[in-house]
């Protein structure tokens, strides 16, 4: 593709067809050089017919990735299987052109794999969500995740954390606190974090998981009590494990003293055990998204 007309269409055609852009599409228009005497062609953007003056920031990101994919197919590139290197395509862009750019990564880099190696940075953790979906993403042998630190007037990379890399959402991470306390060794010292961060674990956890369980707005609803059903048990303890170990106010002598792990573990059973009696299906899903092999 070394014809300017073609390589205009080709931009216009992913703004048409990944982003809904058809007011804005990029013209190829021919001038006379004057030194050479020969054909200049220079590109024009087009608002709705006339020349597009004043572009957001968002547009510029837009039309900008749509021309460097476009570049990916002209004749200096197609078949030669670059380095691909993608600089945060996603700014100033909103949620829905987040993923159409993900989209378009997808099915246009990804899906043809003509390409030695892929690149792709971003300081949008939604957009990075999403680039976990990416085939391959994550598997070991073909991705690698990596944070930029800044420290003072340098910046430094390191391999990214695993609570950045290995979970999807929070919810996932939350999820998995509260699996690994129902089944740490009581005895190890190096878990002993797990029992002081399982009470705003477990209640983050909590308001996430029953807000979209029991989603309509009913005034003084105990979510919980609904959640146990008959358990009081359960209910209870975790209720209280929810507010005096998450909170100091009030109750300040509660610090002077070391936190109960049995009860702590006793309460991260319940509530993994509720959640598999309610929805096994979730459940088994939620296990899968932390790395647990379920066992027949």
């Amino acid at each position: 593709m070394n014809d300017e007309e073609k390589g205009a269409l080709k931009v216009n055609e992913y703004l048409n067809n990944y982003f809904g852009h058809d007011f804005l599409t990029l013209k190829a228009v021919e001038d006379q050089d004057t030194i050479t005497n020969g054909k200049k062609i220079r590109f024009e953007i087009v608002r709705s017919g006339s020349k597009a003056h004043h572009l957001s920031e968002g547009e510029c990101s837009l039309i900008a990735f749509c021309y460097f994919m476009a570049k990916l197919e002209d004749i200096e590139t197609k078949g030669k299987k670059p380095i691909i290197w993608i600089d945060d395509p996603i700014s100033s862009l909103d949620g829905n052109h987040i993923f159409f750019i993900y989209s378009l990564i997808n099915s246009e880099i990804v899906a043809s794999q003509e390409f030695e190696q892929l690149f792709i940075s971003t300081h949008n953790l939604d957009f990075l969500k999403y680039l976990k979906r990416l085939p391959g993403a994550l598997n070991k042998n073909q991705s690698r995740y990596f944070i930029t630190i800044r420290e003072g007037e340098k910046s430094r990379i390191k391999m990214m954390p695993k609570y950045l890399k290995d979970y999807v959402t929070e919810f996932n991470y939350l999820f998995h606190q509260i699996y690994i306390c129902a089944n740490a060794d009581t005895d190890d010292d190096d878990q002993h974090i797990v029992y002081y961060n399982f009470a705003n674990n477990t209640r983050k956890f909590l308001e996430a998981f029953l807000f979209y369980k029991y989603p309509n707005a009913i005034e003084h609803d105990d979510k919980l009590n609904r959640f146990f059903g008959n358990d009081r048990q359960a209910s209870s303890m975790t209720d209280r494990i929810n507010n005096e170990y998450s909170h100091l106010e009030g109750i300040f002598e509660r610090s002077m003293i070391p936190i109960d792990v049995p009860e702590m573990k006793k309460v991260a059973a319940f509530v993994l055990d509720k959640i598999k009696e309610k929805d096994n299906e979730q459940y088994d899903a939620l296990l899968k998204s932390i790395g647990v092999e379920i066992t027949p």
